[in-house]
């Protein structure tokens, strides 16, 4: 097995491994589905007074699947995009070890991106099953730094490899471009 394929291997467990606690807390929630009031806690907020989180938007149960939807459109979101990025045309100006490394950057961050995704629904899921939003205080606000950070992270990390990486034609062109 070459490494791209070993890479490759890598990327198919993490979407695995992100699509389970999605999988389990949708079959939860539909077991309990039955169980739940008519009207639930869907979304959080802040309660000032208290420092706690609070459900501040209350809605027909079936709306407690939108956490599942979310996360599965997300995942499935990222992994498109990783699949686009293996599929992608080389560029000229960037030589062929930037285009490997660009590569697997992508994969890496759509990985990173939905495992984030996966741990953030999953906790809302388990926040609605269990009608507790205390576990979204808890957890919704790290996450959402990290998420935060890896969009402004990714362009920046891109941009860096772009001119570390660019091919040595465009390198002289330019160095010979300053020279006038």
């Amino acid at each position: 097995m070459t490494r791209s394929q070993d890479s490759w291997n890598i990327h198919k467990v993490i979407l695995v491994l992100c699509l389970i606690p999605l999988m389990i807390g949708l079959i939860c929630f539909l077991i309990k589905y039955k169980e739940l009031p008519d009207t639930i806690g869907i979304h959080f907020g802040w309660d000032e007074e208290t420092g706690q989180s609070i459900f501040d938007v209350y809605n027909s149960k079936i709306f407690g699947l939108y956490p599942y939807v979310a996360g599965f459109v997300f995942t499935g979101l990222f992994r498109l995009i990783a699949f686009l990025a293996k599929r992608a045309k080389p560029s000229s100006k960037i030589s062929e070890k930037g285009t490997a490394v660009m590569t697997q950057l992508v994969l890496y961050v759509a990985d990173a991106y939905s495992i984030i995704v996966s741990i953030y629904f999953s906790v809302w899921a388990y926040c609605v099953i269990k009608q507790n939003p205390v576990p979204m205080q808890q957890w919704g606000l790290p996450l959402s730094i990290i998420f935060v950070f890896l969009i402004v992270g990714f362009p920046v990390s891109a941009i860096i490899m772009r001119i570390v990486y660019r091919t040595r034609n465009d390198r002289t062109k330019d160095s010979t471009d300053s020279m006038k």
